[in-house]
């Protein structure tokens, strides 16, 4: 009964929940503005998939109880690789501009509520320096690095790569517009154990009493530019992000397990070993469209710390009154299956205040 009345505010918790004990809801591509209706004559059932608009991040965040949030990045270092959208969806001066930019795909789904990273980040630490021991907000960067084939050989070339330069690059402007004070970082949940792997079988995640108010980031990205970030610290050492890093590697903590159903063992079993795990409640509008929760409510019973969706309300537009939320509502529950306690694992080191 305690922690269902707690659940209609993110805080203050109780003892001894850890961080990842926790479900939060998270959206599916959190800028994502849905394209005009010619997209969806010339790339027909691909374009179906993007026919979902989300309300701007703060609104996610105040009124739709969202505490996890994933943005798909592209590398632009010099400016206006992208300034010529087809149809002109998603065009902005600010494309011009040398910077990472937040959107689906170059081109054909552009459409966003945040075209700079920088914009994205300031609207998330506004939200949170504003609600003191607030839950730990939870931030999937996707790099995007490949490129796109249409109908009729329209072909998108990949963006410029996330080499070591850009990937410094994006830790530094996530410590500028958040504020290291207030980051969930590798090396906080790693303490002293030799590896984060280790760490969070051992020592465990932080209790969410001494991160409240926090942000945690993690990158969603290809072989490549994960070897690259973590080359020469493989726990993510100094790093301002989590990496989806390979089970049972060094740097592997969270994992993204998008099948709830078909793993849903597999999340469980990722859990029961102190891993986060994020899973997926629909995928590319056919949930929503056949008004079907079976996904949904597997992957809200699998135990995964973070269910995304494309429909934190009902998509009106679709003729759908599918929706994804916790049973009881507020911005966060207990797990269905947190990880039972080990004797060996030692109390969590005391942390650093977040600054007001």
């Amino acid at each position: 009964m305690l922690l269902a009345a707690l659940a209609m505010g993110d805080g203050p918790f109780p003892a001894g929940l850890r961080l990842n004990d926790i479900q939060v809801i998270g959206t599916h591509n959190s800028y994502h503005v849905a394209p005009p209706a010619g997209l969806y004559t010339i790339f027909a059932e691909r374009a179906r998939a993007w026919q979902y608009t989300h309300a701007p991040l703060r609104t996610q965040l105040d009124d739709q109880n969202i505490r996890a949030l994933e943005l798909d990045v592209h590398h632009d270092p010099d400016g206006g690789l992208y300034r010529h959208p087809l149809f002109g969806h998603g065009s902005s001066s600010l494309l011009r501009q040398p910077g990472f930019k937040v959107f689906h795909v170059p081109s054909v789904d552009q459409g966003t509520r945040c075209v700079l990273l920088q914009d994205a980040l300031s609207q998330i630490a506004g939200w949170s320096s504003g609600h003191a021991g607030h839950v730990p907000i939870l931030v999937q960067l996707e790099l995007k690095e490949s490129g796109y084939d249409g109908p009729a050989g329209y072909r998108i070339d990949p963006p410029p790569p996330f080499d070591a330069k850009a990937l410094d690059a994006l830790d530094a402007l996530i410590r500028d517009r958040i504020g290291s004070d207030r980051l969930i970082t590798p090396d906080l949940v790693r303490g002293d154990a030799s590896t984060l792997n280790e760490a969070i079988g051992t020592l465990g995640w932080p209790e969410l009493n001494q991160v409240a108010g926090r942000v945690m980031f993690i990158l969603e990205c290809g072989a490549r530019a994960r070897a690259t970030y973590l080359d020469g610290r493989p726990s993510g050492q100094g790093r301002a992000c989590f990496v989806n890093a390979p089970e049972g590697t060094p740097g592997s903590a969270y994992l993204v397990v998008n099948d709830p159903i078909g793993q849903r063992d597999r999340i469980k079993d990722l859990m029961r070993r102190g891993y986060m795990v994020r899973t997926r409640a629909d995928a590319d509008l056919r949930e929503v469209r056949a008004n079907d929760p079976t996904r949904r409510d597997a992957a809200l019973t699998s135990g995964a710390n973070v269910v995304s969706t494309d429909a934190p309300v009902p998509c009106s537009d679709l003729g759908s009154a599918y929706v994804c939320g916790l049973p009881d509502g507020g911005p966060w529950r207990r797990s269905p299956h947190a990880p039972q306690r080990a004797a060996k694992v030692q109390p969590p080191a005391a942390l650093p205040a977040v600054k007001p």
